[in-house]
């Protein structure tokens, strides 16, 4: 029904926006609305050219709202919010459950709303330039959505019920903010938005990542900020399929896939750790003093536990079989602390001189200790965001540099 009052989004594209909002993914929101998946998927495509903005991006566990992606749905949310206050108002006066927040459409409320003020189907159909088949259509698929009569048939035309005059009471509540969100979504400020999702692997970038984002959530308040934790593979194929935008630690000494590429960070170096009383610090003086000792180590898979392999494998041994993995640097020291275990950690320049007091490097040399830190990209995904994001990281590795004199 052509109207030029008509909102951007349709009530059906708001449920849909909803619902792929709580559930997570558009093949849930079809369970929840009953509808089938292309449905949904239609009607938020819909939605996204009415209002040339994209609403929901792939993330990490499911669909994730872009920065405007949360105006939409703050609006789609305060729409539906206001449909089922009337519908539980109208519920006190039927038994039968009312289907209103299910079904309703703004061409419904039109019609209500057209017919309650001018006391007449035909005259609502001529204002709304539509048939007055076309109204009593509408009229009676209303009246099926709220149990209840909507009008009552006059001499001298139709007089509204409460119901009708209920629901014309929220198509006006609705229609201004509706009719001009899409202008409201446009001029907002042209600054730095969306979404910035960073992966960490473990042992990886926990003290400068932090710093970085405070700094960006300062100076760029409509920016949302992600930090996951996982191994290798699960980070490398989220950054691929759009899940993270990218991923922070130790680089790779072997190829990686051709579609991603890595920016060195800073250096750093293996290093054996143990707790400052530990006797391990006077009694050993080799790796061979070390190979009965008890370890934490990284998971395998990653370039601290395969240097961990190769330093036992170096002097014509087997790694420690007894060997506790840990995914956190802060779990690992802390358990260090607390224990006589050993650890096979890596330190950039500034934290091996801020090490834990309570904590001590084993004065062994390791053969060839060198190894960077750096950040994962994909190469064709460097937005201005993950660019700010780099630069913020560098500016804090600078800061600290600058404060520790390194």
């Amino acid at each position: 029904m052509p109207h030029s009052n008509t909102p951007a989004l349709s009530l059906k594209q708001c449920r849909v926006i909803s619902a792929i909002m709580r559930k997570g993914t558009e093949k849930d929101a079809s369970v929840a609305l009953n509808l089938s998946q292309s449905s949904i998927s239609r009607a938020l495509s819909q939605a996204e050219k009415a209002l040339d903005t994209c609403i929901f991006t792939r993330g990490w566990s499911g669909a994730e709202p872009t920065a405007e992606g949360e105006m939409v749905v703050s609006f789609c949310d305060s729409i539906l919010k206001l449909i089922r206050k009337t519908e539980a108002q109208l519920q006190h006066a039927v038994e039968a459950g009312l289907m209103l927040h299910h079904y309703i459409e703004w061409r419904h409320l039109m019609v209500v709303e057209a017919v309650t003020r001018l006391g007449s189907a035909s005259l609502a159909a001529e204002t709304l330039s539509i048939s007055q088949p076309a109204v009593s259509k509408m009229l009676k698929e209303v009246e099926n959505m709220v149990r209840q009569p909507l009008f009552t048939r006059m001499r001298h035309g139709l007089i509204a019920q409460t119901s009708a005059e209920t629901l014309a009471s929220l198509y006006l509540q609705m229609l201004p903010a509706a009719q001009s969100f899409a202008q409201t979504l446009q001029s907002q400020p042209h600054e730095l938005t969306g979404r910035l999702s960073v992966g960490m692997l473990s042992f990886s970038c926990q003290d400068i990542v932090p710093i970085a984002f405070a700094s960006i959530f300062e100076q760029h308040p409509r920016v949302r900020l992600q930090a996951m934790q996982g191994p290798y593979h699960m980070l490398s194929n989220a950054l691929i399929k759009g899940e993270i935008d990218c991923f922070l630690g130790l680089l790779r000494t072997g190829p990686i896939h051709p579609d991603l590429i890595e920016i060195p960070l800073l250096h750093a170096q293996y290093a054996l750790i143990a707790r400052a009383e530990h006797p391990i610090h006077t009694n050993a003086h080799s790796l061979d003093d070390l190979t009965n000792e008890r370890w934490i180590v990284a998971r395998h898979g990653t370039p601290i536990r395969d240097y961990f392999e190769q330093l036992f494998y170096s002097i014509d041994d087997k790694p420690p079989i007894q060997a506790l993995e840990m995914l956190t640097f802060a779990s690992s020291e802390e358990l260090v602390i607390h224990s006589d275990a050993i650890a096979l950690l890596f330190y950039d320049d500034w934290n091996i001189q801020q090490l834990n007091p309570h904590l001590k490097q084993i004065p062994i040399p390791l053969p060839r200790p060198d190894c960077t830190l750096g950040i994962t990209l994909h190469k064709e995904r460097q937005t201005p965001l993950i660019k700010t994001f780099i630069s913020e990281l560098k500016n804090t590795i600078d800061a600290k540099r600058t404060k520790y004199k390194v």
